[in-house]
């Protein structure tokens, strides 16, 4: 007995290798080729970016291949899909605010893969069907208005300039869409309005010492709601003075944000965002330090002509598209002026996956 059990074989169960890699490589290869030989006109690289989302749709193929679990799989998949539909003109809504919006879909996903599990891989195959039906018709029934869920809910924000001779300015909504831009009226360090949901709350906070006032305007509480309808306003648009230098720091879940600080005046520049898109205009005055970090999405830098700026860039799988004009060294990007210009900006640029841009 002893030898019958010594001599059977441990049969492991062979694992598979990853798609991903291989993929993406014959991917680009042809890209590139097509590229070469003149078949593809226009910008190449940027259209690339414009495809960045089909990373998402095969690292999650490559996971259900690999036998991974459907949870984060099916997740990844859904999410390449919308971004790459919107990317392509194919959805006429926020696809940021349609991400925060489905997030339930995610449940979804786990309580599939508790009931099927790694059964098999035509199993998997269903519960990726039915996660994917799930998805789409939802985006369906938010494209023809769902009546039902609180309304949203609208406030004014205003904080005087006073005595102030510099400020630090803390942003955090939490999720939505985030437009700073300089204050319209005089007289004013903050100023503009707050859309929310009704179940949240806004919260001010200001304090002065030295002459330095800190300002904190943040969202508290719940943000899990069913919208009325796409169409109305869930955003924060916010005006901010140009009469002293301002430490600005900006923290968002999930959303866009469009930062438009050409008239500002910065002493430091902080942005943090988990999903969504961002779109940062820089002061066309002043030199600062600033970071920028986030974790999935599409990031956009907008340079003035005469700033000269040093970027240091943390990336995992991003496309980075600069103008031809910068030099590249060490890994860090520098505009061609960037050792002669009057005003100068060091950035730490970070993001995990997606798209990094710098126009100017």
């Amino acid at each position: 007995m002893e030898e019958q059990i010594e001599n059977q074989k441990v049969v492991r169960p062979k694992r598979r290798g990853s798609l991903f890699w291989p993929m993406l490589l014959i991917a680009l290869g042809i890209v590139f080729l097509l590229d070469n030989v003149g078949v593809l006109s226009g910008d190449t690289w940027g259209s690339m970016l414009r495809y960045w989302p089909v990373l998402f749709i095969v690292g999650g193929l490559d996971g259900i291949y690999r036998r991974e679990g459907l949870v984060g799989s099916t997740f990844i998949i859904g999410l390449g899909v919308i971004f790459l539909l919107a990317n392509l003109g194919y959805l006429a809504v926020s696809v940021w605010r349609m991400v925060i919006y489905l997030w339930p879909v995610l449940l979804i996903a786990i309580g599939f893969d508790i009931m099927i599990g790694r059964r098999s891989m035509v199993a998997s195959l269903i519960g990726l069907t039915l996660i994917l039906a799930i998805l789409a018709g939802s985006l369906w029934l938010f494209g023809v208005r769902v009546d039902r869920g609180q309304g949203l809910a609208g406030e004014g924000v205003y904080q005087a300039l006073g005595s102030a001779s510099s400020a630090r300015i803390v942003i955090e909504p939490g999720a939505g869409d985030l437009h700073i831009e300089a204050a319209d009226q005089a007289g004013a360090l903050v100023e503009g309005s707050v859309f929310r949901p009704g179940g949240m709350e806004v919260t001010e906070e200001s304090s002065q010492s030295d002459g330095k006032t800190t300002y904190t305007l943040r969202s508290v509480g719940s943000t899990a709601f069913i919208p009325t309808s796409f169409d109305e306003k869930w955003s924060w648009d916010i005006g901010l003075t140009t009469e002293i230098p301002l430490d600005l720091r900006v923290a968002i879940g999930a959303g866009r944000v469009t930062l438009d600080l050409a008239n500002l005046k910065l002493s430091d520049l902080r942005v943090e965002m988990g999903v969504g898109a961002t779109t940062i205009t820089l002061p066309e005055e002043g030199s600062y330090k600033a970071s920028i970090d986030g974790a999935i999405g599409q990031m956009t830098l907008v340079v003035p002509k005469g700033v000269g700026v040093r970027v240091q860039s943390d990336t995992a799988i991003v496309g980075v598209s600069v103008p031809s004009s910068f030099i590249k060294r060490d890994g860090v990007y520098y505009s061609p002026n960037y050792n002669s210009a009057a005003y100068k900006v060091d950035i730490q640029w970070d993001l995990a996956i997606g798209a990094l841009s710098i126009t100017q």
